[in-house]
């Protein structure tokens, strides 16, 4: 609880929750894919002596929950797989231990085949929204300039979608459907000017409630226009900064991005990225679902033994007899230890998250991880998984972003598997099933006479999808299929 006075100078109490440093640290390990994980391992062991790589371990944290519950099948799969060291030759390897090891570094190039305003439509499934909201948020989301920015006024929004659409819709609707959206990654979409962008950006960091974080917001906030114009030394002055704070507040600066939309690529297959999967979903020879987190070049860790042996040996003894350097020596080392033991504790607590969440996952998509037929992904959405878990909100949300999953049909970003729903004889059915039927119906069309929406809408109700042709119609937009005259081919 913090108190602050108003400008009529009354006092006000404010609570402010404080993320400790290590329920911060595991915020940021959660976020990271797997490869940035590796990044960020690699300079924990170059800036910590304490912290150092176990040579003597097979396997790097193998104390997680089990990596795959017996989904009905009574068979339950450990996090990770045997190791090949484990056995005496080459012979003696399981064929699924040989492919386990094998795809533990594999790397996959992954084109990315949507535009910036596909990959935000995809989030919207993320979300509970009816089909009215989904069909203002798209709107939305098309009126974004190339930067990510809502440069038109929400006002402007309401009357083209009244006069032109014939939606109707209100202020109050579009202001929270623009709060959804600014959920969105990448953070900082969405906003409505840059300031707007880059306190987003700020205030969807892991460590928003950081002393740092929380200067760069009062920076934002309060000193803008002197920061457009670069006057550090007045912002110092206002603020009343040390030069060290400066440094710190122009690095933090410069992190930000005034771009948002350009980080997520401007065109149709334009991003081209390596994608390395952060889970593996397979089968084991007797037809079960299996499931092992990708540690790929994450090495073991354990915190010094020289260094505890070192630490110990004080132990007992009357901190007044030593002198001022080792005094300083012990609680330097005691520091980096803690630190070393907060890192792995964290790298741990990071697997068991990603684990339940991907556990949650596959209950809830089982049909879809055992035949690779997107049309029975079932509606899922964050909310969803959290109540599976037990996990907040937030921590699903950072473990589905940037994670990607290799299963035996393809490789998908972890994003891919929430989807929204619609009501159908009052059983929920994905959105997303609609649309693969509704696309494989046009497909196989006879393109000399191609289906109209009446008769598309005809052909999904034959198969169990009792949609109406307005329906039709907006899910064939959605996909970038023609109007039945344009895919007309007489050939």
């Amino acid at each position: 609880m913090s108190s602050r006075y108003s400008q009529t100078g009354t006092q006000v109490q404010t609570q402010t929750q404080t993320l400790s440093p290590q329920q911060l640290l595991v915020r940021q390990l959660t976020e990271l894919p797997i490869e940035a994980l590796y990044e960020r391992v690699d300079q924990e062991l170059n800036e910590n002596i304490a912290l150092e790589r176990d040579n003597n371990e097979a396997d790097a944290f193998d104390n997680s929950p089990n990596a795959a519950d017996d989904f009905g099948n009574g068979n339950e799969a450990d996090t990770g797989y045997d190791s090949a060291a484990d056995y005496s030759s080459p012979d003696d390897i399981p064929d699924n231990i040989a492919q386990a090891n094998r795809r533990d570094a594999m790397e996959t190039v992954v084109g990315e085949t949507l535009s910036f305003y596909d990959q935000l439509e995809e989030q919207i499934g993320l979300f509970h929204l009816n089909d009215h909201e989904e069909e203002v948020l798209r709107y939305i989301i098309g009126s974004l300039d190339d930067d990510g920015l809502l440069r038109v006024s929400l006002t402007q929004i309401q009357d083209e979608l009244e006069v032109y659409h014939n939606i109707a819709t209100s202020q109050a609707e579009l202001e929270h459907l623009l709060d959804v959206l600014q959920h969105f990654e990448p953070a900082g979409v969405g906003a409505r000017s840059l300031q707007e962008c880059l306190l987003l950006q700020v205030k969807n960091a892991p460590d928003s409630q950081s002393p740092i974080k929380q200067k760069l917001t009062a920076l934002l906030t309060n000193q803008f226009e002197n920061l457009t114009l670069n006057r550090w030394d007045r912002i110092a002055r206002n603020m009343k900064l040390k030069d060290s704070e400066v440094s710190r507040l122009q690095h933090e600066v410069r992190r930000l991005n005034p771009r948002p939309g350009s980080s997520m690529g401007e065109a149709l297959g334009r991003n081209l990225q390596q994608i390395t999967p952060d889970f593996i979903v397979d089968t084991d020879p007797y037809g079960h679902l299996t499931m092992s987190l990708n540690n790929g070049r994450i090495p073991p860790l354990r915190v010094s033994p020289d260094d505890l042996a070192f630490l110990n040996s004080y132990q007992g003894h009357d901190i007044k007899t030593l002198t001022r350097s080792q005094r300083e020596g012990i609680t330097y080392l005691r520091e980096r230890i803690d630190k070393a033991q907060g890192f792995i504790d964290a790298i741990k607590q990071r697997q068991e998250t990603l684990t339940l969440t991907m556990q949650a996952i596959m209950r809830m998509q089982q049909p879809f991880f055992e035949s690779g037929d997107e049309t029975v992904l079932r509606p899922m959405t964050l909310e969803d998984v959290a109540s599976q878990t037990g996990l907040h909100l937030s921590t699903i949300s950072r473990v589905s972003n940037s994670k990607w999953v290799q299963t035996p049909f393809g490789i998908y970003p972890l994003r891919w598997f929430f989807t929204s729903a619609a009501k159908l004889d009052g059983d929920e059915v994905s959105i997303r099933s609609i649309k693969a039927a509704l696309k494989e119906i046009v497909d196989d069309e006879d393109k000399r006479q191609p289906l109209t929406d009446d008769a598309l809408a005809l052909a999904l109700q034959q198969r169990g999808f009792d949609v109406a042709r307005r329906t039709v119609a907006k899910y064939r937009t959605v996909l970038g299929i023609p109007v039945a005259r344009m895919r007309k081919n007489d050939n």
